[in-house]
């Protein structure tokens, strides 16, 4: 009987004990329980932190388009100054080449038949040289220069006097047209008009008269050979 109330008596207590242990409430889990006023300061709180976050990413967006816009205008300074002395440098090598070609000399005529000289003719000086021709055929600026004169004369018929770059001066007589004008600039090469046979003139023909420094006429062969163009 003893060792049966022994055990009853050991399973009452350890059934109180399991019973008494099972009475013991769980901890439940930590809550913070936070105040309306406490609620809304967070969420401002919260807010200012989300706003300087924006804030900062809107400066760096910012920061990153003035520094792009810098860039995009310094590189286009400098395109610009590369243009500008790509520019200088074509203008300049266009008038050098333009000088060049300026005082190149070219034939007044580049056909045609000699047909009279320089010296005494018919009791008078013939001041220059003929070069037979037919009505229409292109006279030609021999050098850079200036039209100093376009006009008809009895005599001289249509007459075009051409000062060059060097002073010496060019005269052409009889021509059938006047391509030019008074106070033109030429070149070498363009045409100032045509063979024709105005004036005191007994055929087509060009009368080219040579005036070194505009002064006196003289004799158009030696000059002419001197400059590698002559004519007829």
């Amino acid at each position: 009987m003893l060792p049966t109330a022994a055990a009853a008596a050991l399973m009452v207590t350890t059934t109180g004990a399991t019973m008494a242990e099972s009475a013991v409430p769980v901890a439940a889990p930590l809550t913070l329980d936070l105040s309306g006023a406490q609620s809304e300061t967070a969420r401002t709180e919260q807010a200012a932190d989300e706003a300087t976050v924006i804030d900062l990413a809107v400066r760096r967006q910012d920061s990153s388009m003035q520094t792009a816009a810098l860039q995009g205008r310094v590189e286009a300074k400098d395109r610009a100054a590369r243009d500008a002395k790509r520019k200088a440098a074509a203008k300049a090598k266009a008038r050098a080449e333009a000088e060049r070609n300026g005082k190149k000399w070219v034939k007044a005529i580049r056909t045609g038949r000699h047909t009279s000289d320089f010296g005494p003719r018919w009791g008078r000086n013939h001041n220059g040289i003929d070069v037979a021709a037919p009505v229409g055929t292109p006279l030609y600026a021999m050098s850079k220069g200036t039209v100093v004169h376009a006009a008809y004369s009895s005599v001289a018929g249509n007459k075009v006097e051409i000062k060059y770059w060097d002073g010496t001066s060019s005269t052409y007589h009889h021509m059938s047209r006047m391509d030019v004008k008074a106070g033109q600039s030429v070149m070498p090469g363009d045409v100032v008009g045509a063979v024709g046979n105005t004036g005191r003139s007994f055929g087509a023909h060009l009368h080219l008269e040579i005036h070194p420094g505009g002064g006196d006429p003289i004799n158009p062969f030696p000059w002419l050979k001197k400059k590698g163009i002559l004519v007829g």
